[in-house]
């Protein structure tokens, strides 16, 4: 059996590191395999977690690859709403407890890739008050726990990249001064969860269009449950969530993406895509570690 990155799971971090990177093409893979080992050694005090591109990972292991590795696609939802792709080759996700130990690695990734890689996305999030979005709202409420996060998360035995995870990275920018203008009733109605004890709305009291009801789906009878690791970033003038999610199937992304967008035959979508903007889109695989060794 396959062993998969275990940081993927491990929970209650408070600070985050999120690495995109675009690989130089004229660099050799020998010279590029020796940039990524030294770049996957880490602090034992963070936790860290690496994946691939589809152009990357092809690149690095042409012999297989997981069946649905595809690049994120740009989404044109409706009234105007798109998820953007800026499909990068690398993703490094740090997270720890101090920022000092998540900061430093950040720094031994960068310096391990520098003239073989370039930064697309240089993002640092942290855990904001009981693991809220900067919007008030419990982020992940309805996650996969125990066991069941793994289901969710990796590819199952059998299958090409068993042990490994479909990953789903998005920066989200929050219009934070038109959400908080809402009354606190329109805004668990848009959420679909009551604000201050995230208890699902239930009955009539739950709107089609919340945010709930159109990524909680199922198809074929199969829940399109992903386990959620999303942390809020944020500056003066800009701030948000990077939504990271782990899945054993990219449909479940899709699935979730098309109902937020829009992008169904129910004329429904997301009610919160009018408070906030997806910035960047990229879908990577995370190999298990069994494989990762093997790959460096």
């Amino acid at each position: 059996m396959t062993i998969p990155q275990a940081d993927i799971f491990v929970e209650g971090s408070r600070h985050f590191y999120h690495l995109e990177y675009q690989l130089d093409s004229s660099v050799s893979e020998t010279v590029l395999r020796a940039a990524l080992a030294k770049a996957s050694i880490r602090n034992p005090n963070i936790q860290q977690v690496v994946a691939f591109g589809k152009r990357a990972w092809d690149r690095l292991q042409p012999a297989w690859a997981p069946a649905d590795l595809a690049d994120f696609e740009t989404i044109n939802g409706v009234d105007g709403h798109t998820a953007p792709s800026t499909q990068s080759d690398l993703f490094f996700w740090i997270h720890g407890q101090n920022r000092d130990d998540v900061f430093d690695q950040m720094l031994t990734i960068q310096a391990a890739l520098a003239g073989v890689a370039t930064v697309t996305l240089d993002l640092a999030g942290f855990r904001y008050h009981d693991d809220r979005d900067l919007i008030g709202f419990v982020d992940g409420s309805a996650n996969p726990k125990e066991d069941a996060r793994m289901l969710a998360a990796l590819i199952p035995e059998g299958q090409p990249g068993a042990g490994g995870s479909y990953v789903l990275g998005q920066q989200w920018v929050h219009n934070l001064a038109a959400f908080n203008r809402l009354p606190v009733e329109k805004q668990e109605k848009v959420v679909g969860r009551t604000k201050q004890d995230s208890i699902e709305l239930e009955g009539d009291d739950m709107p089609d269009d919340s945010h709930v009801s159109r990524t909680d789906a199922k198809v074929d009878g199969t829940a399109m449950k992903i386990y959620r690791r999303s942390a809020p970033y944020g500056n003066t003038t800009e701030h948000g969530l990077y939504f990271l999610a782990f899945g054993c199937e990219i449909r479940r992304f899709q699935v979730q993406l098309d109902r937020m967008y829009g992008i169904t035959n129910d004329g429904l979508h997301d009610q919160l895509i009018h408070y906030s903007s997806a910035k960047t889109g990229s879908y990577w695989f995370a190999p298990s570690q069994t494989d990762l060794e093997a790959l460096l």
